[in-house]
């Protein structure tokens, strides 16, 4: 297996130069979770609601509240939206909610009809759920079972465990034909959706617990505990790896896989490379705390969220 190791720590005297947001959008709440559609910035957050920003404006457009819930004390609480998604098909978006003494719901929203499709009666503990076409939604369980869900059925398709370890994180490509997911052993599992079967496992990589993956134009990253950035070429299994000096807690590669994103230091500075050539490009500056979400809306514009109020836009030259 071929394989190509970069020091994040030699990187401070070869970036272009540094960066600083162009714009910060404050929500209601701590982000928890935040996409891109078109002109959208849709975010998730711990207070019970999921907004939407114009992304050129920064202005709120449009939000979802949901009802308070109580707590193991029995006192009243907003909830926490763990996982957002959005279908332009259908104009619908579906949320992983927190419910009453420590369960979760999934809910489609739709208008103002808001649907449960799992409640938290069957007791099952999602992570995150994202819609494959406007009637399937494909989600998993923090036993890293995954589900594939019919919507207008309101049952299950398919069922089955990924893998023993705790489960961490997934995306779909673009085409929503394969899922990645990963968790604690540091592997990542491609998934054909269709099939509902692994069909193929990415590792070497990392050691360690991933705490984030995307994937797009035939590569796969993975953001890790163990402090490496990995990009793994789907077809061949071969993989970049990037060694920083902490915690790799968030990633993204940009619509067409030209450039890659690392939270890279304690500072919660984000790192932009180019994917081709490994070559160090930009260092985005100033966010405020621990890095969670980074999203590209084009080539040159993304997006991060933290444990705090503040998402942070960026501009690449």
């Amino acid at each position: 297996m071929r394989f190509f190791i970069i020091l994040f720590a030699l990187w401070s005297s070869a970036f272009a130069v540094n960066l600083q947001p162009t714009a910060v959008i404050e929500a209601r709440g701590n982000v928890q979770d935040l996409l891109v559609h078109k002109n959208s910035l849709i975010i998730a957050n711990d207070a019970g609601s999921i907004e939407v920003f114009d992304t050129n404006t920064h202005a709120k457009t449009f939000e979802i509240l949901f009802g308070d819930i109580k707590d193991f004390m029995g006192d009243m609480m907003k909830p926490k939206i763990f996982s957002v998604d959005f279908d332009a098909s259908s104009d619908a978006y579906l949320a992983v909610v927190q419910a009453s003494n420590g369960s979760r719901e999934l809910l489609h929203v739709k208008g103002k009809t808001h649907t449960k499709l799992i409640n938290s009666s069957q007791k099952l503990y999602i992570a995150k759920a994202k819609f494959v076409d406007s009637n399937r939604v494909f989600l998993a369980l923090l036993s890293h079972e995954v589900i594939l869900f019919d919507i207008t059925k309101q049952k299950e398709i398919y069922r089955f465990q990924v893998s023993l370890s705790h489960f961490s994180d997934f995306m779909l490509d673009e085409g929503k034909i394969q899922v990645i997911t990963a968790g604690e052993s540091g592997e990542i599992f491609v998934i054909y959706i269709d099939k509902g079967e692994v069909s193929s496992i990415l590792k070497g990589g990392n050691v360690d617990n991933i705490y984030k993956v995307d994937i797009t134009n035939g590569y796969a990253l993975a953001a890790g505990q163990d402090r490496r950035g990995i990009i793994y070429n789907i077809a061949n299994e071969s993989y970049k790896r990037f060694d920083a000096p902490f915690l790799i807690y968030a990633g993204a590669l940009s619509p067409r896989a030209k450039k890659a994103a690392f939270a890279i230091n304690e500072k919660n500075d984000i790192a932009i490379f180019d994917v081709a050539n490994s070559k160090a490009l930009h260092l985005l500056v100033g966010q405020k705390s621990t890095l969670n979400s980074i999203v590209f809306q084009d080539e040159h514009t993304l997006f991060s969220g933290s444990d705090d109020k503040f998402i942070m836009k960026w501009s690449l030259p």
